[in-house]
């Protein structure tokens, strides 16, 4: 079962740099077919790059408490 838990904290590792990719691809970069103009892009590329901020928190903690536990 140990095995597992690497394999999740390399999943959740790999989807805080899909948010922060798809935040930042959202709002620098017009690649995207969304017509949602540019206040729209604003704000759903800065939600994403929040959601990854608080993801990598949450990571951070939840390897310092397995970190604690051994």
């Amino acid at each position: 079962m140990e095995g597992w838990k690497h394999v999740f904290l390399i999943f959740k590792f790999f989807m805080v740099l899909v948010y922060l990719g798809l935040g930042f691809i959202i709002l620098y970069l017009n690649v995207l077919p969304l017509s949602i103009g540019k206040t729209g892009r604003t704000f759903f590329g800065i939600i994403f790059i929040l959601y990854g901020i608080f993801r990598i928190y949450t990571l951070y903690k939840s390897f310092m408490e397995k970190n604690d536990e051994e």
